[in-house]
This record gives structure tokens, C-alpha cells and sequence, in this order.
């Protein structure tokens, strides 16, 4: 079934004009393997446009709760089971995560928190992260950036630093002792900022991250030290070229562009997204020969492998998915449970465990990021995924 036919199907259902023989189409469609992607995606489109009231979002959750009763195991010894592909509890059900994120986008009262099913008896809420950052001067000393309001926060050498509107940039004063100095800005668990570098270049470091610059650039590039994940808006300059360290296992060089850069330590593969422009991405820091090295156009994503070093380019990549994390966004398309976590993990600030191995299914749909993780627990507890809340450490049960 094409695209165009299913948003046709989906908006008869939601507008409780469908014919039985199109009802027949629709559950069809819903009951068959492999289809989940797509319907998720129409739902989505669909979801969107929604209106305002939460009372109208009441055909949305039927159908997706359709969907949950097609692919729930009718044995019950089977029902920990799971099958990448195939409607099950844990692939249909994520379809609520959509619903969940249009709920409070739309809804203008503050989230009620709740507790989800086998916390912890202190029912501790857990709240979502927010901005603030630590940022390290040249001399080792250290500024907390997460209540500090307008205002000049530090002068280095050619520099003064100032924080508006929650950013921090880099003012050239033109005194400067000839001597480069370094700042380090590093975002903990639960925290992520927004910085402007002395050439312009504006960066946006999510949780658990790091980013190593001069306060002011010099000679022939201009090169920064990045660990965790970033998204960079680099200014122009065809004489100095831009240049990103990751994590000293890769480097990034560009003249003028946008791009996304995913290098967590603990995730098995290092991503580079670019949404404007062209860079180059080397296998090595050094950017020297017998590097494998690689020029992407906007939509490719480099995936270098870290424990392998083998790299492979997607191409036509959900860009937006990239960056969902910048826009306040989970973006849950295709992701695995570890993925899932993972994510959890760095914006929650909490542990996650794993009781048993790790279920592989895989969730689709999108939520607001600015939620207890009480609530979103609730949410996921529907994709038949179990887990037990001790204190800030968070148990996948099997």
C-alpha cells in the first residue's frame, strides 16, 4: 500500500467516515508484517496537523491501541518473544510515543507528574534535563554556567566572555599577550548549552559532552576538541579552515557548513550528519595520509564503527532525527532499546541496568523532551518493556 493511500484510510478513520470494505483495507494493512514503519510515519504526518483539544485526539490513540491488540501475542507463553518487523506489542505500541509528544506539545497546562509502576518508595520525580554547562578557564578555574544570568562572566587573553540569552560568545577585545588560550565547555548528565566561538562558529553541545577551543583563532585553521555529540554551524573562512578532533579517533574539516556529530564513547558507532554544505571526514586526527577519508554532500552520514574502524556512508539519512535532541525532541525512529536508553540516560542523568539481555525491538515515533521520566516510562511500559526505579538508577526488567 502506497503512502497517499494509507494518509487517505487513516484521516476516513479519524473522521469516522470509513466504509467497512475501507475498514477491512485498513486492519489488513495494520495486521501484517513489516508495515509499522509506514503507518507510523503516516500517523505522524497525521498528527502534525492535529487540533488543539486533547478530547480530538481520542481517534489517534484508538487506532494506535488497534494497532497494539493486532500485534500482541495471542499465546501467552510467547509474549516475551519479540520479532524485529512483525506487529508486536512492543512495535505497535510505541505508536503512543507520537501521541504522547502531540499531548504536550498541545497541552498548555503544566505535565502532572505520576509515578510509574515499580518505583521507588521514595517516589523521587525525575526531571528532564535542561541548559547550563561548566566552563573551564585557561588557569584551571571553573565557572558554573547553569544560573548565571546576562552578563560578562570572564575576560581571556583577546577575549571577553559573555553570556545573552542563555548562550555564551566570545567578544575579541584585541589585547592579547601573543600567548593561545584554552577554554573547555562541558555539559554533564542532564544538561546541555548553547556556545558562540570567537570566529562565529555557533555550537550546540548536548549531555554529556565537551568541546576544547582557543578564545581566539590563529594561523592557518581553526581547530576544536570535541568529545560526546555536537551540532556545529560553522562560520565561513576559505583561508582558515574549520577543523573538528573527535574524541582523538577522527577528525572533521570544513570551510563554511552545518552537521551533526554523535561520538559518545558508549555508542558502537560514530556518526556524522550533514545537513548544509560539504566536509570532509578522516579516519584519523592527524588529517594524514593512509587516513581513509571521505567527502559527504547534505543528507550522507558518515558511520565509522569504533571498535572496528570500518566506515560505510548512508546516504539520503532522516536529518532531523540527527538533530532532534537540539530541538527538544526524542526522536525514537528505529531505535533499538540500547538506543533508547542511552538517550534516557544522559538527559535523565540517571544509571540504566539491564536485569537480562537486551530485548531487540525497535520503537518508532517522536515525544517532547521536557518530561518527568516518570511519565515517559509510563509510556514505554505499554510497549510491554518492564523496569524497576531504585533511587536515580533505572532497571530494564526481563
Amino acid at each position: 500500500m502506497i503512502k497517499s493511500r494509507l494518509a487517505y484510510l487513516v484521516e476516513r478513520y479519524m473522521n469516522n467516515a470509513i466504509s467497512t470494505s475501507e475498514q477491512e483495507e485498513l486492519s489488513d494493512f495494520i495486521e501484517q508484517s513489516g508495515n509499522e514503519a509506514l503507518f507510523s510515519q503516516v500517523m505522524m504526518d497525521l498528527l502534525d496537523r492535529a487540533p488543539q483539544k486533547d478530547n480530538d485526539l481520542k481517534p489517534y490513540e484508538d487506532l494506535a491501541d488497534k494497532a497494539l491488540r493486532a500485534g500482541r501475542p495471542t499465546d501467552h507463553s510467547s509474549a516475551r518473544t519479540y520479532n524485529i518487523g512483525r506487529w508486536t506489542a512492543a512495535a505497535a505500541c510505541v505508536l503512543l510515543i507520537v501521541l504522547a509528544g502531540v499531548y504536550f506539545r498541545h497541552t498548555s497546562s503544566p505535565v502532572q507528574p505520576r509515578l510509574v509502576k515499580k518505583t521507588n518508595s521514595t517516589n523521587e520525580l525525575i526531571v528532564p534535563g535542561k541548559n547550563g554547562a561548566i566552563l573551564t578557564l585557561a588557569d584551571g578555574s571553573s565557572v558554573l554556567l547553569d544560573s548565571l544570568g546576562n552578563g560578562k562572566v570572564a575576560s581571556q587573553n583577546g577575549a571577553d566572555l559573555v553570556i545573552s540569552q542563555g548562550k555564551l560568545a566570545y567578544s575579541t577585545t584585541g589585547s592579547t599577550s601573543g600567548e593561545i588560550a584554552y577554554n573547555t565547555l562541558s555539559t554533564p548528565k542532564g544538561r546541555q548549552f548553547h556556545i558562540k566561538l570567537p570566529d562565529g562558529t555557533e555550537v550546540w553541545l548536548n549531555a554529556a559532552s565537551a568541546i576544547h577551543y582557543p578564545t581566539i583563532f590563529t594561523g592557518k585553521d581553526r581547530t576544536v576538541e570535541l568529545t560526546g555529540e555536537a551540532y556545529f554551524e560553522v562560520a565561513g573562512n576559505p583561508s582558515m579552515p574549520f577543523i573538528v578532533k573527535v574524541d582523538q579517533t577522527a577528525g572533521i574539516k570544513v570551510l563554511g557548513t552545518h552537521f551533526n556529530v554523535n561520538a559518545y564513547r558508549n555508542e558502537p558507532v560514530m556518526k556524522t550528519t550533514l545537513l548544509e554544505g560539504s566536509i570532509q571526514f578522516h579516519t584519523g586526527i592527524e588529517m594524514a595520509p593512509g587516513e581513509q577519508i571521505v567527502k559527504l554532500r547534505p543528507g550522507q552520514q558518515s558511520q565509522l564503527e569504533t571498535s572496528t574502524r570500518k566506515l560505510a556512508i548512508e546516504n539520503d539519512v532522516e536529518t532531523e532525527k540527527a538533530v532532534a535532541w537540539k530541538n527538544g525532541i526524542f526522536n525514537f525512529n528505529d531505535a533499538s532499546l540500547q538506543e533508547v536508553m542511552n538517550q534516557l540516560e544522559r538527559w535523565y542523568d540517571i544509571e540504566v541496568a539491564y536485569e537480562n539481555n537486551i530485548s531487540p525491538i525497535r520503537f518508532y515515533g517522536k515525544m517532547t523532551k521536557n518530561i518527568p521520566l516518570n511519565d515517559l516510562l509510563l509510556i514505554l511500559e505499554k510497549s510491554q518493556v518492564h523496569f524497576k526505579v531504585v533511587g536515580r538508577r533505572l532497571i530494564v526488567l526481563p
